[in-house]
C-alpha cells in the first residue's frame, strides 16, 4: 500500500467546497487513487478534516496499519458488525441526528464500481445522512493525470498493441472469435496485464454493427469486416485500442466506411484542446461524415475520459450532459468509440487514447491502422 496523502487533502479540500461532511468509498477505481493498491471490498472512510479512515477485515489489520503513516483501520469479524461501526463511525464525524442541525452530506461514487444494492443498504442504515454523489470533489482532480499515471497508461496501450499484433495474426478463413480473444488475452497478460476492464470483443460480418460487443459465433470468412477491441489494465489504469479488419480486399462500401471513419478520427484529435467539449469533437466527426454522405448512420459520443475507470468523465453515451465537460489539459480522453455502422451491412471503429494538450490530442502510444488482411 502506497498512501497518496497527498491527494487525500487535494480530496478533503475539495469536499469542504461542496459542503461534504465524509465520503464513503466503496468502489475500486477511487480506492487505488488514494491509497495505491486494490482490494476485492474497498472499503474506507475520508472525512472533510482529519487522516483517512479504512475499514477491513480483522485477519488484515496488521498489513494496513504497517503501511499507515496516519490513519485509523476500524476492523470487523462480521458484516453485521461492520455496518454497525460504520454508521457510528459516521454519526461521530458528521454530528448525524443532533438536535436541530440539517442530514449532512456523505459523498459516494454511483458508477460502474459500486453496486446499487449497496447504496441502497447504506441510505437504510443512514437515515440521518444525506447521500450524494462524490463526483464533484473526485472528477476535477482524478481528471488530470500526472507523470506516474500517463506512464501506466502508456504501458497498457503498449500491451493492447500486442494483444493486437496476436488477434491479426489470426484473422484468416475459418478461425473464430473466441481463438482470437483467448490468443490475444493470453498474450496481453503474458506481457504485464492484470486484467482487462472489459471483456475481450471480437464482432464479425453484420455483428460489426453492435455498438458494444460480444464474440460472435460464426467463423471468419472472406471480406468480412471484423472489430476487435482491447481493453487491457497495469496497475489498474486501462487501456483501449480498437481496429476494424477486413479479410480480402475491401468492397466499395467498406472502403467508405474505413476512409471516413479515419478522416473522422483525425478531425476529432485536431478539435481535442482545453475548452472544447465531446460536442465539439462530435460536429468535427459529423462534418466528415456528411461529406461522405454518411451523416444518418452517425452516432454521437466520440470520445470518452479514461483512467482508473474504463468511463471516466466526459462519459457523454452514459451521462448526455457530460457531452457539454470542458476539456482540460492533461485530461486522457479515447476518440473512436462509437462504431459507424450501415444496418444489415457492418460497421467500423479505430479506437486509441489521447492527452489533450493546446495543439489537439496527443496518442498515448501510436498502434498503426492497417485495415486491410491479405490473402
Amino acid at each position: 500500500m502506497n498512501v497518496r496523502y497527498d491527494r487525500i487533502e487535494r480530496v478533503q479540500a475539495g469536499m469542504r467546497e461542496q459542503g461534504l461532511a465524509a465520503i464513503m468509498l466503496m468502489n475500486h477505481d477511487d480506492y487505488r487513487y488514494l491509497f495505491g493498491t486494490d482490494r476485492s471490498q474497498p472499503r474506507a472512510i475520508i472525512p472533510a478534516h482529519g487522516p483517512a479512515e479504512l475499514i477491513a477485515f480483522a485477519a488484515e489489520e496488521p498489513e494496513l496499519r504497517a503501511s499507515l503513516d496516519e490513519g485509523m483501520v476500524h476492523v470487523f469479524t462480521t458484516v453485521g458488525g461492520q455496518i454497525h461501526d460504520v454508521v457510528a463511525r459516521l454519526n461521530e464525524l458528521t454530528g448525524a441526528g443532533r438536535q436541530g442541525t440539517s442530514r449532512p452530506k456523505v459523498g459516494m461514487q454511483m458508477w460502474f464500481e459500486t453496486p446499487a444494492f449497496l447504496v441502497d443498504m447504506f441510505r437504510k442504515v443512514n437515515p440521518g445522512l444525506e447521500l450524494v454523489s462524490s463526483d464533484p470533489v473526485m472528477d476535477p482532480i482524478r481528471a488530470i493525470k500526472d507523470k506516474g499515471e500517463l506512464a501506466l497508461m502508456t504501458e497498457a496501450q503498449r500491451i493492447a498493441g500486442l494483444g493486437m499484433d496476436r488477434a491479426r495474426e489470426l484473422l484468416y478463413e475459418g478461425m473464430t472469435a473466441h481463438e482470437i480473444a483467448t490468443e490475444a488475452l493470453y498474450t496481453m497478460m503474458l506481457a504485464g496485464a492484470e486484467s482487462t476492464s472489459t471483456p475481450v470483443w471480437v464482432n464479425v460480418g453484420t455483428e460489426t454493427c453492435m455498438l458494444h460487443g460480444r464474440q460472435s459465433p460464426k467463423p471468419l470468412a472472406h471480406s468480412d469486416l471484423v472489430i476487435i477491441d482491447l481493453t487491457p489494465q497495469v496497475e489498474g489504469y486501462c487501456a483501449n485500442l480498437a481496429r476494424t479488419f477486413v479479410i480480402g480486399q475491401p468492397e466499395e462500401q467498406q472502403r467508405l466506411l474505413l476512409d471516413a471513419y479515419l478522416e473522422a478520427i483525425e478531425a476529432a484529435r485536431v478539435a481535442m484542446r482545453p475548452g472544447r467539449t465531446i460536442a465539439d469533437l462530435d460536429e468535427a466527426a459529423g462534418s466528415v461524415y456528411a461529406r461522405h454522405q454518411l451523416g444518418e448512420y452517425h452516432v454521437h459520443g466520440i470520445g470518452h475520459g479514461l483512467g482508473l475507470r474504463f468511463e471516466e468523465t466526459p462519459a457523454p453515451t452514459i451521462i448526455p450532459p457530460h457531452k457539454s465537460v470542458p476539456l482540460r489539459e492533461g485530461m486522457t480522453v479515447t476518440i473512436g468509440h462509437p462504431v459507424l455502422a450501415i444496418p444489415g451491412y457492418g460497421g467500423v471503429r479505430f479506437e486509441d487514447v489521447y492527452r489533450v494538450t493546446p495543439d489537439g490530442g496527443k496518442l498515448l502510444h501510436a498502434y498503426p491502422i492497417e485495415p486491410v488482411i491479405a490473402v
